[in-house]
C-alpha cells in the first residue's frame, strides 16, 4: 500500500503543485518544500488505519482460535470416549489422551492409525470388523459404527463402540477419519448381570412352579390310593361274599366285580404316574422300570431300558424328578397316538449332558405338520430349567425318536 501510494504521489503531486501555485514561483517552491512532509502524513494516517484494521481482524481470529481450543479442551475433558482426526492422505492422527490408551504412540511411529487399531482389535472380532469397514468404504456411506473388542495398553481387553464420520473429496474418495471409540466394558458387564438374574429368577419360578405341581400330584395320588381304592377293595369284598341264586343277578354281580377290578387297577396306574418317586428310597431305573411295569399290566407294549450309571450318579434328585416326568410323559403320547407294540428307552452321559432317546416303533407323523401338542410343551418347560434342548424325528409309518438333552 505504501509503494501504491508514493507512485502515484511521485507522479501526480508535481501536477496539483504546480497547478495550485500558478505562475507564482514563490509558493511553488514552497509547496515543493513541504509536499514531501504532507505525503509522509497522509501515508502514515493510511498505514494507520490499514494496520489498525488488520491488526483488529487478528485479533479477533485469536480469540476464535483461543475460543475453538477451549471448546476442544472441553469437549476431551467431557467426552468418556477417545477421539480420533486421521488425514489419510498425509497419514497424519490426532486424538486425546483417552485414544492414545487404545493406540500407542510407539506403535504409531512406525505404522498407520488403521493398521495399529486394526491389530488390536480381537481376534474374534477382527475379520468381520475389516469386512464392514471395507463396505462402508466402498460405499458412499458417511458413517460407520460397529461394536468389538479392543486390546488396551495395559494389555486387557475392552468392549468398545467405535463412530467414525467418513469425509470424501469430490471424487467420493476416502480422504479423513473423525469419530471416538467408546468403552462401553461396564455397561456390557452390567447387562449381562441382569441377563443371569433374570434367567435365575426365571428357573426358580419355574422350579416353584415344577415343586407344587410335584406336592398337588402327590397330594391327589395319596388321595385316590387311600380312600377311592379301598373303598372299592371294600366294595368288591362285599360282592365277592354276596350269595344270589339267580343267574342274571350273578352274571351282573360278576361283571360288576370285573369293572371293580379294572378301576382299581386304572386307579393304582394313575396314582403311581402322578405320585412322585422317592429318590432316597429307589433309583431313578428302578422308577422307571416301575413305571413301565404298570403299562405293560393294562397294555400290549414291550419295553427296553438301557442306562448309564455315571449319568443317573451325576444327576441331582431334581434332575432325576425331571428325567423322570421327561419319559413319562412321552410313554403317554406314545400309548395316546402311536399304537406302537414296542418303546426302546435309552439315558447315558455326554460332554457334561444327560441325554434321553425314547424310540417308538407307532404309525409315526409328519413333523412339519403337525402342531406341538401339550405333551411336548411340558417337555419344553421342564428341559428349560437346565438349559435343555427337544429333538424330534419322525415320519409316517416309521414311528418316533424323541431326543432330550440337558446341562447335568
Amino acid at each position: 500500500m505504501y509503494l501504491i501510494t508514493g507512485v502515484f504521489w511521485i507522479i501526480w503531486s508535481d501536477t496539483i503543485v504546480m497547478h495550485i501555485a500558478g505562475n507564482n514561483n514563490a509558493l511553488l517552491l514552497e509547496l515543493q518544500s513541504k509536499k514531501g512532509i504532507l505525503y509522509v502524513v497522509l501515508s502514515g494516517i493510511l498505514l494507520f488505519f490499514i494496520s489498525h484494521r488488520l491488526y483488529k481482524r487478528l485479533h479477533k481470529t485469536d480469540k476464535q482460535k483461543l475460543s475453538l481450543q477451549q471448546k476442544v479442551e472441553a469437549l476431551n475433558s467431557t467426552n468418556p470416549g477417545g477421539m480420533i482426526d486421521y488425514d489419510l492422505s498425509a497419514n497424519e492422527v490426532q486424538m486425546n489422551e483417552k485414544m492414545s490408551f487404545f493406540a500407542p504412540a510407539n506403535e504409531l511411529a512406525e505404522n498407520s492409525f488403521l493398521h495399529v487399531l486394526l491389530n488390536r482389535i480381537h481376534a474374534n472380532d477382527k475379520q468381520r470388523v475389516r469386512a464392514e469397514y471395507d463396505t462402508a468404504v466402498n460405499s458412499s456411506a458417511k458413517t460407520y459404527t460397529t461394536e468389538f473388542k479392543l486390546l488396551g495398553s495395559d494389555n486387557n481387553y475392552y468392549t468398545v463402540i467405535c463412530t467414525l464420520f467418513l469425509i470424501r473429496n469430490k471424487e467420493c474418495l476416502l480422504e479423513r477419519l473423525i469419530g471416538e471409540i467408546r468403552d462401553i466394558t461396564q455397561l456390557r458387564n452390567l447387562q449381562a448381570e441382569y441377563y443371569n438374574q433374570q434367567l435365575k429368577h426365571k428357573h426358580r419360578l419355574a422350579s416353584t412352579i415344577i415343586k407344587a405341581q410335584e406336592n398337588e400330584r402327590n397330594r391327589w395320588a395319596e388321595e385316590l390310593h387311600d380312600n377311592i381304592s379301598q373303598m372299592l377293595a371294600v366294595t368288591n369284598l362285599y360282592l365277592g361274599n354276596t350269595q344270589v341264586q339267580k343267574d342274571n343277578n350273578i352274571t351282573m354281580i360278576e361283571q360288576a366285580k370285573k369293572y371293580i377290578t379294572e378301576v382299581q387297577q386304572e386307579i393304582r396306574l394313575l396314582s403311581s404316574s402322578i405320585k412322585p418317586p422317592s429318590f432316597h428310597s429307589t433309583t431313578l431305573q428302578q422308577s422307571i422300570v416301575r413305571l413301565m411295569a404298570d403299562i405293560k399290566r393294562i397294555k400290549r407294549i414291550e419295553f427296553s431300558f438301557t442306562e448309564d450309571p455315571v449319568a443317573e450318579s451325576a444327576m441331582s434328585d431334581e434332575q432325576k424328578l425331571m428325567a423322570y416326568r421327561v419319559i413319562q410323559e412321552q410313554l403317554n403320547n406314545i400309548i395316546k397316538y402311536a399304537e406302537a407294540t414296542h418303546i426302546e428307552t435309552q439315558l447315558w452321559c455326554e460332554n457334561n449332558l444327560a441325554v434321553i432317546s425314547i424310540k417308538d416303533n407307532g404309525k409315526g407323523f409328519d413333523t412339519d405338520k403337525i402342531t406341538t401338542g401339550l405333551g411336548f410343551r411340558n417337555i419344553q418347560s421342564r428341559l428349560q430349567l437346565y438349559n435343555g434342548n427337544m429333538h424330534i424325528n419322525s415320519a409316517p409309518g416309521n414311528g418316533c425318536v424323541l431326543t432330550v438333552s440337558f446341562q447335568l
